[in-house]
């Protein structure tokens, strides 16, 4: 055991007294400062827009006098850990327009009508560096400096004649290689420590954020996380230095191998899904797809119509015509009902106001009214269905993409970070799961109150509509336990290269030829 200390305790020092380390040092701090400056100027800008939002709900929501015109709106809150890893943050819509027959699909490249929105504008400091983020520093700075730090651990000592003569005292060889690995990750921790601690420090100085308990011990997590990272890549190094005989070799070989794992890897297989099995929805790919959403509205109005002429009088044959469904008690009392409707590929809303809806006989429409509103809303459920097709097609070539780049234990780490943070892809898919559900909440609660066969569904003569009790929106974040399933996957992944590559290393090192 002493022999392990000081093997640890000399490697420690040979790596923190070097400019290596000094200029690592203040390196990983600026590029995580500068970092931490742009993401949290883009929290700041979306947690406005976030705020105005959902304030201009609020004075909408106070407009609604009748139950055909409730319409809330879903938002996406920012999530503060997106300041150490973006995802999916700043990417896809984060309002959502929640009606009983609106469908809820992935239209954001055309806006017209579209249900999800993207609110706020964009960092111009994102455009220019990406997703830079804490997650990518580490990912990318932290990953060269263990590299550094490992690449002349063994085929360095062995130029300068070093390890012959620590091999001389009879040290044995496993007690080598373990202390080599854990001195060159002490030497490490502080970096890892501090860059974390710093960013952390950065982001509390904002006024915007404002982390909980359970945002630290996810923070805790990503830490933790980092250190696992960092290890894979020592490792790597520490195995190349000792498969080599010459340090300058295992650093050529160490960064070739770095470059590909941390850049190349995972943009050629997004380009190579993307090129195999197109993903990108485009204006023209959509066309069939509205073409049948088109052809569900059509089948939707002629079952409507159809029950319209049977309960209604029988010149009542087309809905288009609704005054004639409706039977007044005279012409001097009756008045003219105004009938909006609009159709869309994806939505399909009619509008209706009687006016001396006291002296109206509204019976037969009324009734034609309970059974049109929940088919309505049927037949939505089915253009959503069709109309998120193209969503869901992108999403497995998405997943399979990122099946592919976990290949490279760089990626993993970004997926296993994304996941503790909440910002990765599954997490966005959440939210827009949570607003369809509370879709289904709205509906029930219209179901509950008879609304659809309700003269408040259209009309305010009699008292407006009180929706103190309407349902809202709310969406959770993933607890901690929770976050840590999701991401046990690739935990497991970095932990076993970890332990292959520590393997690896020990053996080769027991099978070393120093002549």
């Amino acid at each position: 055991m002493q022999m392990l200390w000081l093997i640890i305790r000399r490697e420690v020092v040979s790596n923190v007294l070097t400019s290596r380390f000094i200029i690592g040092f203040l390196v990983c701090l600026l590029a995580t400062g500068v970092a931490v400056l742009v993401q949290v100027n883009d929290y700041e800008k979306r947690l406005t827009a976030y705020h105005t939002a959902v304030r201009e709900s609020q004075d909408e929501a106070r407009t609604w006098d009748v139950y055909s015109k409730i319409n809330p709106k879903a938002h996406r809150k920012p999530n503060p850990l997106g300041i150490f890893h973006a995802g999916m943050e700043t990417f896809g819509g984060n309002t959502v327009s929640v009606e009983p027959a609106r469908p809820i699909w992935s239209g954001l490249h055309i806006s017209f009508f579209a249900p999800i929105q993207k609110m706020g504008t964009d960092n111009p400091f994102l455009s220019i560096f990406l997703s830079v983020d804490v997650t990518f520093i580490f990912k990318i700075v932290l990953s060269a400096l263990a590299i550094l730090f490992a690449y002349n651990a063994i085929s360095g000592e062995r130029e300068d004649g070093t390890l012959k003569l620590v091999l001389s005292n009879a040290v044995p060889r496993d007690t080598i290689v373990l202390g080599k690995y854990l001195g060159g990750m002490f030497s490490l921790l502080p970096i890892v420590g501090v860059s974390l601690l710093f960013a952390l420090l950065f982001a509390y100085a904002s006024p915007a954020t404002a982390f909980d308990g359970k945002d630290l011990a996810h923070i805790g997590l990503i830490f933790a996380i980092s250190l696992v990272y960092v290890s894979t890549w020592y490792l790597l190094g520490l195995l190349f230095s000792v498969w080599t005989k010459e340090a300058a070799t295992t650093l050529i070989l160490s960064m070739f191998v770095w470059v590909i794992v941390t850049t190349v890897h995972s943009n050629v297989a997004t380009f190579a899904v993307e090129r195999l099995l197109p993903s990108q929805p485009t204006a023209e790919s959509f066309r069939p797809i509205f073409q049948e959403a088109l052809q569900i509205w059509d089948a939707f109005r002629k079952e409507r119509n159809a029950y319209v002429k049977q309960r209604g009088r029988e010149q009542a044959a087309d809905w288009e015509n609704p005054q004639d469904a409706i039977s007044w008690p005279s012409k001097e009392l009756a008045s003219e009902i105004s009938h909006g409707s609009g159709t869309a590929p994806w939505y399909s809303k009619e509008t209706y106001g009687v006016n001396n809806i006291e002296h109206a006989d509204l019976s037969i429409f009324l009734e034609i009214l309970g059974y049109q509103e929940p088919l309505r809303i049927r037949y939505a459920d089915k253009v959503e269905e069709v109309l998120n097709r193209p969503s869901r097609a992108a999403a497995k070539n998405a997943q399979l993409a990122a099946d592919i780049s976990r290949l490279s234990f760089a990626d993993v780490y970004s997926f296993a970070v994304g996941t503790l943070a909440g910002t990765d892809r599954q997490s966005y898919t959440d939210f827009l799961s949570a607003t369809r559900t509370y879709k289904r909440q709205l509906v029930d609660y219209l179901a509950d109150k008879e609304a659809f066969s309700s003269p408040t569904w259209f009309s305010s003569d009699r008292g407006a509509v009180v929706l103190t009790d309407m349902p809202v929106f709310r969406h959770r974040r993933l607890s901690l336990s929770e976050s840590l399933s999701r991401a046990a996957g690739d935990i497991l992944i970095l932990v076993a290269w970890n332990i292959i590559l520590f393997m690896a290393a020990y053996v080769s090192f027991l099978r070393y030829d120093l002549g």
